[in-house]
């Protein structure tokens, strides 16, 4: 069986922190910030969320509100809603693929889930206890958790475009995996449609339809994606282009210039200030 996650969780390992484990009489809202992705959990009472001040949809039984590219949003309890709300960090930063979601704020009932139910039993057992370790147990939980939503994303096509769309896909599921697990290889649009079984044709407007994007602009951007990631980490503009397969450390910056709209260097600098001025 081909595994579909793995690739990306050891590139981007999340990381989550719970900040609000309560009952929620008044509204939440969250401060936009693409590099902070939010999930919230209702454990009991009802919800109305909100998008970027449009209704989404209405949680009237335990469910979750996912939202992991940072989208502008508000919970509004009817009443009052037990809930967990916390912020996770999985490679917003870097344009982790499988972040690329539309609807961009996911609403997941509980019951539809069976998968997610017994993680969220535990989950809410622990929450709302007076365990000792509860913070510790909790968050080893959360990352989990994403782990388990982007399963059930992927099995049910809850999705209409994506990376979960495309990780359900038999025919394209081979190809995306082999971009994935080998960035560096010399990948070209024939070999891509040989890896799927398809003709070039064929592959090329299948993948369109299921990410919104060409074969070969998603492998750029996977490559730009890893290139930030190990830049981030301090790895050398040279290193980094000999590991993801560009022919010179010129190519990368002018291929990470046009992708991010500053060269390497420069978006390294960006990361150091920030550093800096929020510490």
């Amino acid at each position: 069986m081909i595994d579909r996650l793995t690739a990306l969780l050891e590139r981007f390992p999340p990381t989550v922190r719970v900040f609000f484990s309560d009952t929620l009489y008044d509204r939440f809202e969250s401060i936009e910030n693409p590099e902070i992705g939010h999930i919230h959990w209702l454990k009991a009472g009802e919800l109305e969320v909100y998008a970027n001040n449009r209704l989404v949809g209405r949680l009237t039984e335990p469910g979750i509100v996912f939202c992991p590219a940072g989208t502008l949003h508000k919970l509004v309890p009817n009443g009052q809603a037990e809930v967990i709300c916390a912020e996770f960090e999985f490679g917003q930063r870097f344009h982790n693929p499988l972040l690329n979601i539309e609807p961009s704020v996911v609403l997941i009932p509980i019951s539809q889930a069976p998968e997610i139910e017994a993680v969220h039993s535990l989950l809410m057992n622990e929450a709302f206890s007076d365990r000792c370790g509860k913070s510790f147990g909790v968050n080893q939980l959360l990352q989990y958790f994403i782990l388990v939503v982007f399963r059930f994303l992927i099995r049910t096509q809850a999705l209409p475009f994506g990376l979960t769309k495309a990780l359900s896909d038999p025919k394209l599921l081979k190809a995306i995996t082999s971009m994935h697990n080998e960035p560096a290889r010399n990948w070209s649009l024939e070999s891509l449609a040989e890896v799927a079984g398809m003709s070039r044709a064929s592959f090329a407007n299948h993948f369109k339809q299921a990410t919104r994007t060409t074969p070969i602009d998603y492998l750029t951007d996977w490559r730009i994606s890893l290139a930030q990631s190990k830049i981030a980490s301090g790895v050398s503009i040279k290193s980094v282009a000999r590991e993801l397969g560009f022919s010179s450390p010129a190519t990368l910056t002018r291929v990470f210039t046009k992708r991010v709209g500053c060269s390497p260097r420069d978006w390294a600098l960006q990361l150091l200030d920030r550093a800096v001025t929020s510490d």
